[in-house]
């Protein structure tokens, strides 16, 4: 499929299929696995950041601006209470194109990119659904830009698109994180035969997407967004077939997520000088033990 087609429907099948049909979660999930248990280990110290306060109490450290008062009260003492707040929602945006199916090697042997964002995102929503009980509002969502578009899909003729598809969400019940890792680089879209597409990077020609929907949706009072990628958007959007590249990715982060704490994970080990221009300072890489510098990163937002 490729251009305007007509008989084109939206759909979340694709989404959950591998590149060429099927899906394989074994080696993921053992990866998901490893990360989960290096996240658990963090992420309760995320609701812990700054949120004491000093109460009076009968026991603890004297506080002598209460002294006056023990001759009619107990409650000369302070003591310090930690308190749990959920005033923050983790957005995950992972890119869903062709270019998540190359390899990278890692402790359980060679997974996709894709594979290894899926397994991060499903690491962090089982450590917030085991360890917080799901204090943590958690949304998870893919990045496409498909080869396709079509009037039966927008009712419009507006040309190339980018999409953006919530793929989990911890505010439901039955909130599924093993489904994250079936997540694959199919855009969500299915022409009259069922058959289905691929994906170009569309970075961040979703922000102004999710803005609207930040802004619709988001009852916390902080939202943070923990962006995937390996970097270099390349797609046409629009009936004339604007050219969106990496220069686009850099002037939409600046206008839509200013003022909304970022982090970008660059798989691929590119962390260098022009990526981080492109997505900010706040860019860790695959290639290390992130694990440790992405809470810290978290915990600094959050203070």
């Amino acid at each position: 499929m490729r251009g305007e087609t007509e008989g084109l429907v939206f759909s979340e099948k694709p989404l959950f299929e591998g590149r060429y049909g099927g899906s394989s979660t074994s080696r993921t999930e053992i990866l998901r696995n490893n990360f989960y248990e290096k996240f658990k280990r963090h992420i309760t110290l995320l609701l812990e950041q700054n949120k004491t306060r000093k109460v009076a109490s009968q026991k603890g450290y004297l506080n002598p601006r209460s002294l006056h008062k023990f001759q009619f009260s107990d409650n000369i003492f302070q003591k310090t209470i930690r308190s749990v707040s959920s005033d923050t929602t983790i957005v995950f945006l992972i890119d869903g194109s062709g270019s998540m199916d190359n390899t990278v090697q890692t402790d359980v042997g060679s997974v996709t990119y894709i594979q290894l964002c899926t397994a991060v995102a499903s690491a962090f929503a089982k450590a917030n659904a085991t360890v917080l009980k799901g204090k943590i509002p958690i949304e998870v969502f893919i990045k496409s830009a498909p080869s396709t578009h079509g009037t039966s899909l927008t009712g419009t003729k507006n040309g190339g698109m980018a999409v953006l598809s919530r793929v989990f969400t911890s505010s439901k019940r039955n909130n599924d994180y093993d489904r994250i890792l079936k997540v694959g680089t199919n855009s969500p879209i299915m022409d009259k035969d069922g058959d289905y597409d691929g994906s170009y990077t569309c970075e961040y020609a979703v922000l102004p997407a999710l803005q609207k929907w930040i802004m619709k949706n988001i009852k916390t009072k902080k939202c943070i967004v923990f962006n995937l990628t390996d970097g270099e958007a390349y797609c046409n959007l629009g009936v004339d077939g604007y050219q969106f590249r990496s220069g686009d990715t850099k002037a939409m982060r600046m206008k839509y997520l200013r003022g909304i704490p970022n982090v970008t994970l660059m798989l691929g080990g590119r962390e260098d000088s022009r990526m981080k221009d492109i997505y900010g300072e706040n860019m860790l890489c695959a290639e290390t033990d992130f694990a440790g510098a992405l809470f810290r990163t978290f915990a600094g937002f959050l203070s």
